[in-house]
């Protein structure tokens, strides 16, 4: 990794006018040179083969599979680059499944940029994964979360109300736990089902944590 002071930095956002502001703003720090930007998945990998590149900076939400598979593809072109996550959820589902596809750190894009650039900075320097202290503890989720290619189909939600139903809490329970309507529990659940092509609440669990089905039925 080079020091921080000549760090290059690759932008991935669907967002131009995102992609610009945080331009903008690394480039004053004097810390940090953009070397490339991309607004998609795809554009990103075209730019980690053909840039040298110390920081990938990435939006959870830009298109085709978002940081998960930009994460991998960042160890297979870049190793020793890091990646950076910004995401406007706090749910720590998706801080699980970034961490767990390779990222350093989950951020929120609401943080002031004050707040946010000591945190680039310090992922850059070899910090300890960075989680943002308002997304909440990871220690409620299970210890494996689903595959890339399931996560990028579900919402934020739906990944909060998966990871309840893999710990067998029935509807009522979830909508107490995050507090929702027991009917948007259902909706949600469908949701999860059809999306991942499950026969039931059991096969939806079994199919992303590689466990027997009969483990996870739930009253």
């Amino acid at each position: 990794m080079t020091d921080q002071a000549s760090t290059r930095v690759l932008l991935v956002d669907g967002s131009q006018l995102i992609t610009e502001g945080l331009r903008l703003s690394l480039h004053r720090t004097h810390c940090f040179r953009v070397v490339g930007i991309a607004h998609t998945v795809a554009e990103a990998a075209r730019s980690l083969r053909g840039t040298l590149v110390d920081l990938v900076v990435t939006d959870f939400d830009v298109p085709g599979a978002g940081p998960l598979r930009t994460a991998r593809d960042t160890a297979q072109y870049r190793p020793g680059a890091r990646v950076v996550v910004l995401s406007d959820a706090d749910s720590p589902s998706w801080a699980r499944a970034a961490l767990d596809a390779g990222a350093v750190a989950y951020l929120l894009k609401t943080s002031p940029v004050a707040e946010l650039l000591p945190l680039i900075a310090a992922a850059v320097r070899g910090a300890p994964a960075t989680i943002d202290a308002r997304v909440g503890s990871l220690a409620r989720l299970p210890a494996r979360m689903p595959p890339p290619a399931s996560l990028g189909r579900l919402s934020a939600r739906e990944f909060d109300v998966l990871a309840e139903m893999a710990k067998g809490m029935d509807n009522a329970r979830i909508a107490q736990r995050l507090f929702i309507s027991n009917d948007t529990v259902k909706t949600h659940v469908k949701a999860i089902l059809r999306k991942l092509g499950a026969r039931d609440r059991a096969h939806a669990v079994a199919m992303v944590l590689g466990e027997s089905s009969e483990a996870f039925v739930t009253t």
